[in-house]
């Protein structure tokens, strides 16, 4: 059974009708598929601040930056403090990384030869 919402009109139920194309189907619409990218783009740079804070969060840990690994392993609350180190680098790797691939998502505004209203209001008196 599928629901679809068509215009002016309500859900619908549709019992795998051979005559409805794919395209028709509301999980296999232009929104749906762009939901869906932009969705896997957040989670694909997430997932590469993740890497680098693993990364990050090793080296820190193996070469005992601060004292900060002997520290912590004196201390009975060891797992506890290493999820702390981990959980917090991600969300600050992860965030950076996701920041940075939505920064450079942009290309028309970076063009030279785009023009707006700043560039037709600009005086060229010099």
């Amino acid at each position: 059974m599928v629901l679809t919402l068509n215009k002016g009109q309500g859900m619908e139920q549709h019992y795998n009708d051979p005559d409805r194309s794919p395209e028709q189907d509301i999980r296999n619409s232009k929104a749906a598929r762009e939901a869906r990218s932009i969705v896997r783009f957040m989670i694909e740079h997430t997932a590469y601040g993740g890497f680098g804070a693993l990364v990050f969060g090793g080296l820190v840990l193996y070469f005992d930056i601060g004292g900060i690994y002997s520290l912590a392993m004196a201390s009975r609350d060891a797992p506890i403090f290493v999820f702390l180190l981990f959980f917090g680098l991600f969300v600050t790797f992860g965030g950076i990384s996701l920041g940075i691939g939505i920064m450079t998502l942009g290309g028309f505004s970076d063009d030279d030869r785009y023009r707006d209203e700043r560039s037709r209001n600009q005086r060229h008196d010099d």
